[in-house]
């Protein structure tokens, strides 16, 4: 992927690893994966391809080398469509692989094919394992017999504290890790979002993290990242998503199951924090009342909530 200029609509997890400028991070990324001790990153050739998910911040990477395939995803929100996003995206390259090395698909003799390794990056705020292997199979309308076609998709939680194996293999995936964990801590604190990314940035800039790259790109990455974690607006889309999964229930009316869970995650987690209830009535943009209804069903230990059982004394669910 060429890049003239630093593009606005790139998140920074693609400006890191997806500009030829910094293709070494790349490189050590795919060996931390694959337990590779490749050293040269002009092995690597860049192949980002552009507007496949016509998603307005851009999110993925990648790379050929070695007669391998690698396609890279952040996610700051969980997606059960991994598998068919990561399916469409390597057809494409495959496309791409065909026509520039003149291929013909109707020909008898077998054309070989890179390798592919499709893998997802995930740092959202619902609590998922360290590593998943989500199965395209799961979405078929009538199930296949094993084995007949299947395409996955490897994720893995990049939440600081996680897969600490492969942080320790990869320095610029811990260190992206330890900013947005950052981020969200002097979010925590009250602070608006523009100012917990500027603390954010300033605290990786005098602790070493990412240091280099943020005092070059510090405007631009600052920019990047007012847009890619607005958690206002990931709490909405979430809010939506789960409005289509639940049952209409709840202690408001037109509030479902997965809304009040929703809810009652992110309370426990600022309660957890020290946070006041007034405070969070504040954040999350609810009457007192309400909130104080969810802390009583949280009760005294929120750091060790059970949102299940919550939801099941504010809902009633027998």
């Amino acid at each position: 992927m060429a890049e003239a200029n630093i593009k606005h609509k790139d998140r920074v997890f693609r400006m890191l690893f997806g500009y030829e400028k910094y293709k070494e991070n790349l490189l050590e990324l795919f060996n931390a994966l694959n337990d590779t001790a490749y050293t040269n990153p002009d092995d690597l050739e860049i192949n980002t391809l552009d507007d496949v998910f016509y998603m307005k911040m851009k999110n993925d990477v990648s790379c050929i080398i070695d007669n391998r395939i690698a396609i890279y995803e952040h996610q700051s929100t969980w997606n059960y469509n991994m598998p068919l996003r990561g399916f469409r995206y390597t057809a494409e390259l495959y496309n791409k692989f065909i026509m520039e090395n003149d291929l013909d698909v109707y020909r008898r003799k077998m054309i070989k094919l890179p390798t592919p390794q499709y893998v997802v990056f995930y740092n959202g705020l619902e609590k998922r394992p360290e590593k998943e292997i989500l199965r395209l199979s799961d979405a078929f309308i009538m199930p296949c017999r094993e084995g007949e076609y299947e395409w996955t998709a490897t994720v893995y939680n990049v939440n600081e504290g996680n897969n600490k194996d492969l942080m320790n293999k990869c320095k610029i995936l811990r260190e992206y890790a330890t900013m947005v964990s950052k981020i969200r801590e002097f979010q925590q604190k009250t602070y608006d979002l523009e100012t917990a990314i500027e603390k954010a940035i300033e605290y990786c800039v005098s602790h070493d993290v990412l240091k280099d790259f943020l005092l070059e790109h510090k405007s631009e990455v600052a920019d990047m990242l007012r847009m890619e974690y607005d958690e206002t607006k990931t709490m909405d889309h979430i809010k939506e998503d789960y409005f289509e999964e639940g049952q209409a229930v709840g202690i408001k009316k037109g509030e479902t199951i997965g809304m009040i869970k929703t809810k009652v995650a992110l309370i426990c987690k600022k309660l957890s924090k020290g946070m006041s209830q007034e405070d969070i009535a504040e954040l999350i943009e609810e009457d007192i009342s309400y909130v104080k209804e969810i802390c009583e069903a949280i009760g005294d230990n929120p750091s060790e909530c059970d949102v299940d059982e919550v939801v099941r004394k504010l809902s009633k669910i027998e």
